[in-house]
């Protein structure tokens, strides 16, 4: 069977025990939960195994779920995992006899807002080491924590070394269990908090690892936003990056994004940025050169330096040296209160199918905005096929070519939010108030996000995205 390792923060609902406790090592606050999406992509039916494991590598047996392909089925702690204890926080590994792709939500849905996404790392993809482009160490209140999981089936040591401002803090972690994780924080490495204190992280093991991220503030008594990423294993790097989505002051909630580039290449690197607008109106803006950025270390790109308020479009960044490269971006919504934020790892792989475990269409006030990057050498058109969990299948497309390195965002495709489409097959009507896995095809290769948000911001919980997975 096929395996696909999960760092999950699956802390069950139970809020008389105080799931978690605020602290310098993991999230402040209580109530912090999580869901795992599960998508067969491939082409029979399948069957789904999850099995969580705690610090101490005990393992808990989620059952097994019969999915038909581009079906998903979510995985929730309370329901699934059977004998797992209050508070748990811990991993998991997803096994099945058909290629899957999994997600996994955190949200702090009870007494807070909070809430991010992010995907499972292949089995077939784990290394001895991954890196993280974005350190915060209660820089301007917010914090990275991270969750390093051992993807091996024997005793492995993990070590972590953080570049901050130049200066280099380490931390180890001995003896961890097969398929447990351990949690990392800057500041037990001694990296010295405050406003300022941003940097990148690698982390190494004795055997293979896979690992998450999570960015939150640092000190409150309820989580009101996340931030939530995977780490980056050699073979997610690449000399020339995508990213589906930035914006400046965009939107009602103004949203604006942010950039982090790490150089991965072994040695100093210039970093060319350049921004393909598509909205209001086309253009290209760039490239903006971050020049000799050291091994190790990351270069910040704000799209308020380069663009207009109300653009959006979509990033390419190359290494000019031809080095590897690392990527993620930074959301930012300013209008809503508390204020929103959210992550995604840009691309370096790319191919002409991606599929999405999760999208929301008018589910609960929620629904997922897909945002689709073209990155071939011709106009690109995309069809979407929608598998609702009550097992409709609609099948839409586009009457509006995308430019290279331009972008096409579909939200809310049955209720008129999206321009220019058509459906092939099935009933637009069977989408609102479902959940679906979808699967993006085109006739160039692409790369495509999953922002899911509150669409009219009743009780309004933390935006939140995750990365397409390239087939």
């Amino acid at each position: 069977m096929k395996k696909l390792s999960i760092i999950v923060l699956m802390l069950l609902l139970v809020l008389s025990v105080g799931l978690v406790s605020a602290g310098p090592n993991d999230l402040p606050g209580t109530g912090w939960t999580s869901g795992q999406q599960i998508q067969n992509v491939g082409a029979a039916n399948g069957t789904v195994n999850l099995t969580a494991y705690d610090q101490s590598g005990n393992d808990y047996n989620c059952g097994d779920q019969a999915l038909a392909p581009g079906q998903s089925y979510t995985y929730l702690p309370d329901n699934d995992c059977v004998g797992m204890p209050a508070g748990f926080e811990g991993s998991a590994v997803a096994s099945a006899d058909q290629p899957i792709a999994a997600i996994v939500n955190v949200a702090n849905p009870s007494v807070g807002k909070a809430a991010g996404q992010y995907t499972g790392t292949d089995g077939s993809a784990v290394a001895t080491s991954l890196v993280f482009p974005l350190v915060k160490a209660n820089h301007a209140g917010r914090t990275t924590t991270f969750y390093i999981q051992n993807a091996s089936n024997s005793m492995n040591t993990i070590s972590a070394s953080y570049v901050v401002q130049g200066t280099t803090y380490n931390d180890s972690f001995p003896n961890v269990p097969a398929n447990a994780m351990v949690i990392l924080n800057p500041g037990d490495a001694g990296v010295p908090p405050g406003t300022g204190s941003v940097g990148a992280l690698t982390v190494t093991g004795t055997q293979a690892i896979a690992g998450s991220s999570l960015e939150h503030e640092t000190s409150v008594a309820v989580g009101q936003n996340l931030q939530a990423s995977r780490g980056f294993v050699p073979s997610d790097f690449g000399s020339d990056l995508f990213c589906p989505l930035a914006r400046y002051q965009f939107g009602g909630l103004n949203t604006t994004t942010g950039l982090q580039v790490m150089n991965v290449s072994g040695g100093t690197e210039s970093i060319e940025v350049t921004y393909q607008v598509s909205f209001p109106a086309p253009r290209t803006v760039g490239p903006i050169i971050a020049s000799n950025v050291l091994n190790g270390a990351s270069a910040n790109f704000l799209a308020s330096d380069h663009l207009d308020p109300g653009e959006l479009g979509a990033i390419s960044v190359v290494s000019s040296g031809g080095g590897d490269l690392a990527a993620i971006t930074n959301d930012r919504a300013d209008n809503p209160n508390p204020k929103r934020f959210t992550t995604y790892a840009c691309f370096a792989n790319t191919s002409s199918t991606v599929s999405l475990p999760l999208a929301k269409e008018d589910f609960f006030n929620n629904t997922t905005g897909i945002q689709i990057q073209n990155v071939g050498n011709g106009p690109a058109t995309f069809t979407l096929t929608y598998k609702t969990g009550a097992g409709d299948t609609v099948v839409i497309s586009h009457t509006d070519p995308v430019a290279v390195g331009g972008s096409k965002t579909f939200y809310r495709v049955a209720s008129g939010g999206t321009g220019n489409i058509q459906v092939n097959s099935g009933d637009l009507n069977d989408l609102p108030g479902t959940v679906s896995g979808v699967t993006i095809t085109s006739n160039q290769p692409i790369v495509a996000i999953a922002n899911e948000a509150n669409y009219n911001n009743v009780n309004a919980q933390d935006t939140k995205n995750y990365e397409g997975f390239n087939q």
